[in-house]
């Protein structure tokens, strides 16, 4: 990422520990000529999770017995039993040998372990096949990898003693708070939220982005709780693909709103959930933003435009129109003047991603993210949060810079403090919606609003 150096990760560390100490070990135990294998080994099985870990520490294992099994047998026919070992038909018969090492990774079952298997058997026959000794090889060979791998699941597994808070919700915006302003997480965030996520941390997301924004913007991210989307309008679970709350605008409010908009010649998108599928109506295009956005995302998989006139008894989560400043100026005041401002939510904030065009997204009344995540609090039976926002008054822990390796950071000291770390409790947000999320510049719309 431009102007930003990546830091020094615990994987860097621990992949610098773990070749140490499988130089200690192999200069301690006179097998210095081998050490390169066990450094090699334990570096392949320091990886970002433990799941990862283990699969590398198995391949290395499954590769060097499949390798090691047929390097001793290329070794016996090419040295005893044809006496040609070292000779060019010794080499062509090493080559031949490739074949029956890669078939038998496939008759296993372990296909992964064919490059490794291979490496095994030509650092054998290759390497060491000249030697006085040639079995001595295999078998420091075989030890070497075994020790590293132990040395590479040690250090990856090793941490400092610390204290789970699984009794906290973790609540974080998501542009600029966890996402960078270039929109995307930093590979160290992705991972150590990642490690936090499997090891059980309740955390979620709170945004006005819809579910298949927030899958595009963090695809890897392995959520286990639902996320409240929609500006509060929906609680959605990713694992299940489904809405588990939704607060819907009532129909007549639908129509009187849209009514009010196409008086003013303002286009809207319908966003409407109908069994757990997102459809988006819409009309006629008639600005360059709306034709954008369209031709962005309507080849979404996660995504469902139909023409507005197929519009059948859909219920609609919310209203979004894009048009120029001064027209969104005059279509709001025209809520307000038809008094829908008293029955309805309104976010009307600048478009960032086109210069002089603003949003404005109509929601049902009440429809909130601190209501929901109260929902969410209920659901799960916690009674401790914290929230991560960008603006002063909306979180319990305000980022401002939009570092989100800083947030990721903060998070990680909150969720697993060390045992000698004094126990601390989380806080709460303050009463009323959570607001916007920096980048997206939205504020709720007011009547004092110009």
């Amino acid at each position: 990422m431009e102007g930003h150096l990546p830091p020094v990760g615990m994987r860097m560390v621990k992949s610098a520990v773990s070749v140490l100490i499988c130089l200690l070990v192999s200069w301690l135990a006179g097998l210095e000529e081998l050490r390169i294998y066990a450094s090699i080994a334990a570096l392949q099985c320091i990886q970002p999770y433990a799941q990862d870990t283990w699969k590398m520490a198995r391949q290395r294992l499954y590769g060097t017995a499949v390798g090691s099994v047929f390097g001793a047998l290329a070794i016996f026919v090419e040295g005893y039993l044809l006496g040609i070992r070292g000779t060019l038909a010794g080499y062509v018969l090493i080559a031949a040998f490739i074949i029956p090492v890669l078939w038998a990774t496939v008759a296993l079952d372990k296909r992964n372990t064919a490059y490794f298997s291979c490496v095994v058997f030509l650092s054998i026959t290759v390497t060491h096949i000249t030697d006085a000794d040639p079995w001595l090889f295999v078998w420091e060979r075989v030890s070497e990898t075994l020790a590293g791998v132990v040395v590479g699941i040690a250090v990856s597994a090793f941490q400092l003693p610390r204290r789970k808070r699984r009794d906290i919700l973790f609540v974080s915006g998501l542009d600029g708070v966890l996402l960078a302003p270039q929109e995307e997480m930093t590979p160290y965030s992705r991972v150590r939220l990642n490690r936090m996520l499997d090891d059980g941390m309740r955390f979620t997301i709170s945004t006005m982005r819809t579910p298949a924004s927030v899958r595009e913007a963090v695809p890897d991210l392995r959520f286990r709780l639902p996320l409240i989307v929609m500006d509060g309008a929906a609680m959605y679970d990713m694992e299940k693909k489904t809405f588990l709350h939704a607060r819907f605008l009532p129909r007549e409010l639908v129509f009187r709103c849209e009514d009010v908009l196409r008086e003013q010649g303002i286009h809207c998108f319908l966003n409407g959930v109908l069994d757990d599928v997102l459809l988006i109506y819409y009309g006629e295009l008639r600005n360059e933003a709306e034709q954008d956005i369209y031709a962005r995302l309507h080849t979404s998989p996660y995504r469902n435009y139909i023409r507005r006139e197929h519009y059948h008894q859909c219920p609609v989560l919310y209203l979004m129109a894009i048009d120029r400043t001064e027209r969104m100026q005059a279509a709001y005041d025209a809520l307000d003047h038809a008094g829908l401002l008293e029955e309805v939510k309104v976010r009307f904030y600048p478009a960032a991603d086109y210069p002089g065009y603003s949003y404005l997204k109509i929601y049902e009344r009440s429809a909130s993210r601190r209501a929901m995540l109260q929902q969410l609090e209920a659901d799960l039976g916690v009674t401790e949060s914290v929230m991560f926002s960008s603006k002063e008054g909306e979180g319990d822990v305000v980022l401002r810079s939009g570092d989100g390796d800083q947030m990721v950071k903060m998070l990680e000291r909150m969720y697993e403090p060390y045992l000698w770390e004094r126990r601390g409790k989380g806080r709460r947000p303050p009463d009323g919606d959570m607001g916007g999320e920096a980048g997206e510049g939205a504020h709720t719309a007011a009547r004092s609003h110009r």
